[in-house]
């Protein structure tokens, strides 16, 4: 049998945020976890609505106490980036009577993480079918517009009426046609194939791609080229999908009326490595924080940190281009992120 001095050091052990209460919601215990999560050796005494949900929302226990069973809470709560699943049982006497309850505060952080990957997945993958019959759909009639455009432009002279008029409806079918290829890019699996990619064209690419989603954002962006266009090797089609979900989180983060600067540059430290640098200001001018919507990229741990929209599968690419990653600054609040390529045919062996 356990002591009752022993109740603490079992409580300890447990991997949960452990508080009881008596009848008035009082803390008469808590565990250590509870204690480092909150910030705070001095719990006991304090009411449950003071501690834990102080914004003035009815706790579980309240229905817990009416019907003598344990409660799962609706809602899961947070503490920086960890999530919890709280769970409240009633504690009764000898004659069954209501004493007080036990709140129990389970972390489901690795669990929640697991469960938006999957989604994100699976969600995807119906893109990525979506995209192949819009390409299948569009395709057809696309080759016979520019078909049409072609052969009308060899019967018409430069100079001539509708000319030019011709040579637009072929460029742009053109571009419409590129811009679907990206797409289907972007939806194909990896493929291990090795792409001379140079950076420069191919940064402004994955913005252009990006433009639909930028006009919605109300982002305006910049990229600026202060090096010879370096050449990196690998698979492009996969390097495009890494950078169009890290521009997709920046947009996300900046917010409307907002600018998106990339710098193109070389590594001053390792002339080997060409640094892309993103930095973000929201409309006031102020400098955006990046540090934290781009932990993923930051933590050694790939399923640490916020993962954000497709930010896990966007690391485990650019690693395989044996990418390095830091933060700018911070200056005037702004703190970027920094992505370091390995230029050269090195690359190629790595991007398999």
């Amino acid at each position: 049998m356990i002591k009752p001095g022993e109740w603490g050091t079992l409580l300890n052990a447990l991997p949960y945020a452990i508080t009881v209460h008596d009848l008035d919601g009082r803390v008469i215990s808590a565990n250590e976890m509870v204690e480092r999560l909150y910030g705070s050796s001095e719990l006991i005494g304090a009411r449950c609505d003071q501690v834990f949900h102080s914004g003035g929302e009815e706790c579980s226990h309240v229905e817990a106490m009416e019907k003598k069973k344990g409660i799962w809470a609706e809602k899961l709560i947070s503490r920086g980036d960890q999530s919890y699943r709280i769970y409240v049982s009633p504690l009764l006497n000898g004659t069954s009577e209501v004493c007080g309850y036990v709140r129990v505060m389970w972390d489901v952080t690795e669990g929640e993480i697991m469960q938006g990957q999957s989604l994100w997945v699976e969600r995807f993958t119906t893109l990525g079918q979506m995209i192949n019959g819009i390409a299948h759909d569009v395709g057809t009639p696309l080759n016979i517009i520019s078909g049409y455009a072609e052969y009308l432009m060899m019967r018409t002279k430069p100079d001539g009426p509708g000319h030019k008029e011709l040579s637009t409806i072929l460029s742009q079918t053109r571009r419409i046609a590129e811009f679907i290829k990206q797409m289907l890019d972007l939806a194909r699996p990896a493929q291990g194939r090795i792409d001379a990619i140079g950076l420069k064209g191919f940064l402004g690419e994955s913005v252009d791609l990006m433009g639909h989603h930028l006009r919605k954002a109300q982002v305006r962006t910049s990229l600026i080229c202060r090096t010879e266009p370096p050449l990196i090797y690998g698979d492009a089609p996969r390097l495009r999908q890494a950078f169009f979900n890290l521009l997709l989180n920046a947009c996300e983060k900046i917010g409307p009326e907002g600018s998106l600067e990339i710098t193109l540059d070389d590594d001053t430290t390792d002339r080997a490595y060409a640094k892309i640098e993103v930095k973000g200001l929201d409309k006031s001018g102020a400098g955006i924080d990046f540090s934290k919507t781009f932990s993923t990229f930051l933590s050694v741990n790939q399923g640490m940190g916020n993962t954000g929209m497709g930010l896990a599968l966007a690391k485990e690419i650019l690693n395989d281009f044996g990418a390095r990653f830091e933060t700018t600054g911070p200056v005037d609040g702004c703190v970027g992120l920094i992505i370091y390529l390995p230029k050269g045919k090195q690359l190629a062996s790595r991007a398999i």
